[in-house]
């Protein structure tokens, strides 16, 4: 489906692999990114495949604060949770860079992992995405999601 689709995997699933933490791979909470031709499909496969129940679509950008992301669909089965997270762009990967920092810029492909600041993470530091300041971004769920990761143990700063 990954590699079909061009759809990733990012967020704190991404994250926990690339930290080599305990447990890594039961992590309960899953954000996927995919190109807006392939919802419906991806969403079947989650609703039929995988029996998930769709909770929640968003055609805003709240807790994804991009203006590339397109639509959120929201799911979950039993104690899980998937976030299908849609663009418009041609890459599944472009709302995954225009996130608040560093530290959620890692995802899983079919058959990769990339991390686009690999000591940056490994380290828990974390720079502030420099256009959040250019585009007026910073907002209350810009700063809450910041906040996240600082008590996750991130250095988060807004300089190298």
């Amino acid at each position: 489906l990954l590699d079909r689709t061009g759809t990733v995997i990012s967020g704190l699933s991404a994250l926990h692999l690339f930290q080599a933490k305990s447990g890594a791979i039961a992590v309960k909470d899953m954000d996927i990114y995919a190109t807006h031709e392939f919802e419906e499909e991806i969403l079947n496969h989650f609703k039929e495949q995988e029996g998930y129940e769709v909770t929640l679509i968003s055609h805003r950008k709240t807790e994804y604060d991009s203006s590339t992301v397109k639509k959120v669909y929201k799911m979950e089965k039993d104690t899980k949770k998937v976030d299908l997270i849609t663009t418009e762009w041609a890459s599944a990967i472009v709302p995954i860079l225009q996130y608040h920092s560093m530290a959620v810029m890692n995802y899983m492909t079919a058959h990769t992992f990339v991390s686009q600041y690999p000591k940056w993470t490994k380290d828990m530091k974390s720079l502030v995405n420099p256009h959040m300041y250019l585009q007026d971004a910073t907002n209350i769920q810009t700063v809450a999601a910041l906040m996240k990761y600082i008590w996750r143990g991130f250095i988060v700063t807004a300089e190298p």
